[in-house]
């Protein structure tokens, strides 16, 4: 039996506990999670009496949902949940109790589909496994929470600041949502307020690549939730607001051998070791078509040029945070990292860890130095001064990003041909509408030219 086999075999046992704690918790419904290309969460909702059946067979349903919306042809394929992932949802007001399973998306012959990206993320994990590396990685995400909508937002935004309690209504959405995730298992590190008015941030201690995408797709239905009980809504735009600062997502990579006694990113004396140089070399090499799946929408190189310890440029470093990959101190015995920075939230979380690891495992097998790390400032360099020193800057708007990641066969093998080519389909066809649209700036600047 193949190793995706096994993966995608059902573990009776642990499906049996599911059914078991379902009968238990009295619940009445079950919603079966996946997400699509471009990132969205969807869910498809059963009675809790199918749910044994489902664990068993899986459950049938038009696959052309995971296309981003564009929709031509029904495709039949089966959501196959993942027992591990099950659990019971705090409900919202008025809201039935129900459980939750994270699925994979099968063909009708139980391979995975081309499509599905929690498939394509296991099928890296699994690259890296044959290689003796285990990928772990730790989160760091930011948000905001504001009042009313986007055509008139009378957003009384709060005038804390860093790690600040914030306005009541904030504050309590932050209880509830840290609240609602330890009840459901997600690993939480903390949560805090953030530099920017009713800006907020949420940690996840490091677990398994796979379960990190799976929770990260969980915390932010669980986020929009809390915020519209205190009368709030979420946004994980990578850039809301011209001046306020930009909600990006660390990562914070841990590699180890596979047993967990070796801590790759070390040496024997405890510095950064060759593997770690290659794997960041891997990564700032492909770091302009990265960016196509990291930071997916015409916002998210807003959020970029705008600075703010936003990343512009393709370099590593100790210290600044301003760079695309840091390398921050690690406490004597703990485990070593490397902060990926230039990621925001509206990336689909299972993509972005696939072609962040790929990166890093082209980095070790072709051995890709990085340039050297650029600690100061770069106020002190033009675009020019830096390539000369080897650093390239990213890309400035979706549509450079989308021609870097036609060019990086190493990016598009990550994901496969299926969702590289719909991905530049979608992709493409949003930037293209993007640049027909006349906005206020364009009024401010030329109405009156």
């Amino acid at each position: 039996m193949s190793v995706a086999e096994l993966r995608y075999e059902k573990p009776r046992m642990k499906a049996a506990e599911v059914v078991e704690r379902v009968r238990d918790e009295g619940l009445g419904l079950v919603d079966l999670v996946f997400s699509d290309i471009t990132g969205g969460a969807k869910a498809l909702t059963i009675p809790a009496t199918l749910v044994e059946r489902t664990l068993e067979r899986g459950y049938r349903f038009d696959g052309s949902a995971l296309t981003g919306g564009m929709r031509s042809v029904e495709l039949d394929l089966y959501l196959m949940p993942d027992p591990s992932t099950f659990a019971v949802l705090v409900p919202g007001e008025g809201d039935d109790r129900r459980g939750r399973l994270c699925c994979s998306v099968l063909r009708k012959d139980g391979q995975p589909f081309d499509g599905d990206p929690r498939s394509t993320l296991q099928r890296v994990i699994d690259r890296a496994a044959a290689a003796g590396i285990d990928y772990r990685v730790g989160i760091e995400m930011e948000y905001y929470l504001l009042r009313g909508d986007w055509t008139h937002l009378a957003v009384e935004r709060d005038s804390a600041g860093y790690f600040d309690f914030g306005e009541d209504a904030v504050s309590r959405t932050r209880d509830s949502i840290v609240s609602s995730l330890a009840s459901i298992g997600v690993g939480l590190g903390g949560a805090h307020h953030e530099t920017g008015p009713g800006q907020e941030e949420i940690d996840l201690r490091p677990t398994g690549a796979l379960r990190m995408a799976d929770q990260l797709i969980t915390i932010r239905q669980t986020i929009r939730t809390a915020a519209r009980q205190f009368g709030l809504r979420a946004t994980f735009m990578p850039k809301p607001f011209t001046d306020a600062p930009g909600s990006g997502v660390h990562v914070f990579q841990q590699f180890r051998e596979i047993d967990g006694a070796t801590d790759i990113l070390r040496d024997e004396f405890d510095e950064l070791s060759t593997a770690a140089m290659h794997i960041i070399g891997g990564q700032v090499a492909h770091a302009a078509a990265m960016c196509a799946v990291l930071c997916p929408t015409v916002n998210s190189y807003k959020r970029l040029n705008a600075g703010h310890r936003a990343p512009r440029y393709a370099n590593w470093a100790h210290v600044s945070q301003t760079s695309m990959i840091r390398v921050p101190s690690a406490l004597a015995g703990g485990a070593a990292s490397i902060e990926l920075r230039c990621q925001d939230a509206l990336a689909n979380p299972y993509l972005a860890l696939a072609v962040a690891l790929t990166a890093a495992l082209d980095g070790i097998e072709h051995q890709l130095d990085p340039p050297e790390p650029l600690e100061e400032s770069f106020s002190s360099y033009n675009d020019a001064g830096l390539e000369r020193i080897g650093v390239q800057r990213l890309p400035g708007t979706l549509g450079e990003a989308l021609d870097a990641f036609s060019q990086d066969q190493v990016v598009q093998e990550a994901l496969g041909s299926y969702i590289s080519d719909q991905l530049l389909t979608v992709k493409r066809a949003e930037w293209e509408e993007y640049r027909t649209v006349v906005g206020p700036w364009e009024h401010r600047r030329y109405g009156d030219a």
